[in-house]
């Protein structure tokens, strides 16, 4: 399968991708071409990360379904969700310690976001950035 990229007039990019290892860089690519040139490049590095570890979860982790990455820019921020029909008993691990070995990678999407979380009884993944996190520094 192929990915499906979609953008609609309200600005919502839905984009849907195979589970396989080519996934992530699918995912950079499709939030590229979408937000390059409407993000600050600070903001857009921090989206990709965000989004190429959800999305590298669920490739590792997921049931092998498709998975479907959703941006939502509102106003001073961007919704973005993740999700790859996979089982709630597997649901996302707790946040390791920065000394474990492995599986840091929510911690990343934890400093990277205002907000994140798993919707109850599933592995869709939610999450919040700001649109310039600095905007959000000035007194």
């Amino acid at each position: 399968m192929e990915s499906k990229k979609r953008a609609s007039r309200s600005g919502v990019f839905r984009l849907v991708l195979s589970p396989d290892r080519r996934a992530g860089s699918q995912a950079r690519r499709g939030v590229r071409q979408h937000f390059s040139e409407t993000l600050p490049g600070a903001t857009l590095g921090d989206l990709f990360s965000v989004v190429t570890e959800l999305v590298n979860n669920s490739v590792q982790h997921g049931p092998g379904k498709p998975i479907t990455v959703t941006l939502v820019p509102s106003g001073g921020s961007i919704r973005g969700e993740v999700a790859d029909q996979g089982n709630p008993a597997n649901a996302i691990p707790e946040l390791k310690e920065a000394t474990a070995t492995g599986g840091r990678g929510l911690a990343l999407v934890d400093k990277l976001t205002a907000r994140w979380g798993v919707y109850e009884g599933s592995t869709h993944v939610w999450f919040e950035m700001l649109r310039d996190p600095r905007a959000a520094q000035v007194v």
